[in-house]
């Protein structure tokens, strides 16, 4: 079953101690089939068309490695799955459930559905104006401006040694700013 979830839980360490012994291609592949899974449900368990979908030439060899890391789904269709993201998608959908129970739950108790109430105002009015009328709402916004160096401001006033050492590192050939 596939999710129309956007994102998947991803754990970066058991994923690169898992692929650790793969080649580039076959990592970069893996990656695309598990993504494909997760979007659509399976993959094809054809070589020819998994190296299509992962733009990637596979070789038979190249085939094993990533094929031996999903299992044959029951159906009329040879399709693969992966147990360890159909695990992932069974928590995902879990949470999800949950968290749109307790959604469900907390707009009744807020709005008292259920009592005859609309809105939780007995009038009915959004606003909640015990009359019926509309309130007018203002808002207002301020906005301040701050130096670009405030971040590096530092409690005691080491605004020097911030900038020095910021200097240092932007001096070094191999320094990256993020």
């Amino acid at each position: 079953m596939a999710t129309n979830y956007p994102w998947f839980p991803m754990y970066p360490t058991d994923f690169l101690v898992s692929t650790a012994t793969m080649t580039p291609v076959q990592g970069w592949a893996y990656t695309q089939l598990l993504m494909y899974a997760w979007t659509n449900g399976s993959v094809p368990d054809d070589r020819d068309a998994c190296a299509a979908l992962t733009r990637c030439p596979l070789t038979p060899a190249d085939w094993a490695v990533i094929r031996a890391r999903f299992t044959v789904m029951a159906g009329p269709i040879a399709t693969l799955c992966n147990t360890r993201m159909e695990r992932e998608r069974q928590r995902v959908n879990e949470r999800h459930e949950m968290a749109a129970e307790n959604g469900r739950r907390g707009a009744e108790a807020r709005w008292g559905r259920g009592n005859g109430v609309a809105n939780g105002n007995p009038n009915g009015d959004p606003n909640g104006d015990p009359n019926g009328k509309s309130m007018a709402v203002t808002t207002t916004t301020t906005t301040t401006k701050q130096s670009p160096l405030t971040p590096l401001s530092r409690k005691g006033g080491g605004r020097k040694k911030a900038l020095k050492e910021l200097a240092e590192k932007m001096a070094d050939p191999n320094w990256v700013p993020f």
